[in-house]
């Protein structure tokens, strides 16, 4: 089996054990001494959400107390648990049983071990093609041992989604966990930056501010497609500001509220209404809930990353946009992040792609991905960026690529 998620056992002679059976990155406590390795802890935790974990640990009480210390510092990654039947007998190294008298990790079958591992829904991949890594690899490809090299792994642990602070012996079993040496020299050659639109490229397209104010006005007042067609191309700044700086924070707030109080004044609601409406429409659009992802776009950014691209958020957005991208899962997998509200310039403005170039190192070579055939696609190559068109609703001959959908980025980025 070749495993996804980070496997951990208790010792060494578990993951012995394991090595013969499973292809994967697999991690001991070394029995308690994870209460005081805290870059071991460090490492799972970030792996943890990168990839997911599994806890293999024997079917004791210490087995179990293990358990709920790793849940406990690991919350925020996807955690399963594989168990092992508590099985009479010793280990052939064993003088003598263990205290409960069952077999550990080491002494279990290999078929129990196997199926433990599968009950568990551990994410079976393709075998690994290509040869293993080694510490000359790492020296030869310029992160380990050379001059400059620290400040080369340091972008490569951090474009990949790892710790920045792996010990050597770390550093190459986890980079030999996810990759052959084929594949790591892949990563290391020069890619292209993707910048990611947000709303309708990353999360499924709603009328996210139109529906909060309807939520909370009357609906006797005015017709839903009536004031739905007042909304249109008012109120907010890459809207009626276009080409303009922008107000940015708590003014972005400002200026955006007196729009809408505006607009709902002039179709009749009492000042009352306007002041309940506006008043809770930011926590509302700001609400994670509010913002659905698309079902590929974790696993499609996952795997980008994985082969060493790096990704800048690039969003007509208000200033909270990056917390709520947060809550969505969607920090890890991103190097930076260019919001409208923070930096008072909206898309299609050449301004805010030279603001995200420079977020992405003025890389050589930069693609913008977006819904918008305006402000995403034209935008990007007025300011002389590829782009690739996401979710279309027409044909756009500006654009580089299309697709349907995010996953068939895997294919045109190949």
């Amino acid at each position: 089996m070749r495993i996804r998620e980070l496997l951990i056992v208790e010792g060494k002679y578990d993951a012995a054990k394991l090595s013969g059976l499973v292809d994967g990155l697999i991690l001991t406590t070394d029995g308690f001494s994870i209460y005081r390795d805290r870059e071991k802890r460090e490492l799972i935790r970030e792996m943890g959400k990168k990839r997911g974990i599994i806890i293999l640990t024997d079917s004791d009480a210490a087995g179990f107390q293990l358990r709920h210390y790793i849940e406990n510092f690991a919350k925020g990654a996807k955690i399963k648990n594989a168990y092992i039947p508590a099985i009479p007998g010793k280990e052939k190294r064993k003088e003598k049983p263990s205290k409960e008298g069952t077999l550990g990790v080491e002494g279990v079958p290999a078929e129990v071990l196997l199926a433990a591992l599968r009950r568990a829904g551990a994410t079976e991949e393709q075998p690994r093609s290509g040869r293993r890594l080694t510490y000359t690899d790492l020296y030869q490809l310029g992160i380990s041992g050379t001059p400059g090299s620290a400040a080369r792994r340091r972008e490569l642990l951090q474009l990949i989604g790892l710790p920045l602070r792996l010990s050597k012996k770390a550093l190459l079993e986890t980079l030999d966990a996810g990759y052959s040496y084929e594949e790591l020299r892949a990563i290391c050659a020069q890619k292209p930056t993707l910048l990611w639109d947000f709303h309708g490229t990353l999360t499924l397209p709603a009328d996210d501010w139109f529906d909060a104010l309807w939520e909370q006005l009357p609906h006797e007042r005015m017709k839903k497609e009536k004031l739905r067609g007042r909304f249109h191309h008012v109120c907010m700044p890459w809207w009626t500001m276009p080409g303009q700086h922008t107000p940015t924070g708590r003014d972005w707030w400002t200026y955006v509220r007196n729009g809408f109080t505006r607009l709902l004044t002039d179709c009749g609601y009492s000042a009352d209404e306007v002041s309940a409406a506006v008043g809770r429409l930011r926590g509302m659009v700001t609400d994670p809930a509010r913002h659905q992802l698309y079902p590929d776009a974790i696993s499609t950014l996952s795997e980008l990353q994985h082969r060493g691209y790096k990704h800048i958020l690039v969003s007509n957005n208000f200033p909270e946009l990056w917390q709520v991208a947060t809550s969505l899962g969607l920090a890890p997998y991103f190097s930076g992040h260019i919001v409208s509200a923070e930096v008072g310039w909206d898309k299609p403005s050449p301004e805010i792609f030279r603001l995200a170039v420079e977020a992405a190192g003025n890389a050589k070579e930069v693609i913008m991905i977006g819904d918008n055939p305006v402000d995403d696609i034209e935008g990007a190559k007025r300011a002389g960026l590829s782009a690739i068109l996401v979710h279309p609703r027409r044909a756009v001959p500006l654009a580089d690529a299309c697709c349907e959908n995010l996953a068939d980025l895997l294919e045109i980025l190949r």
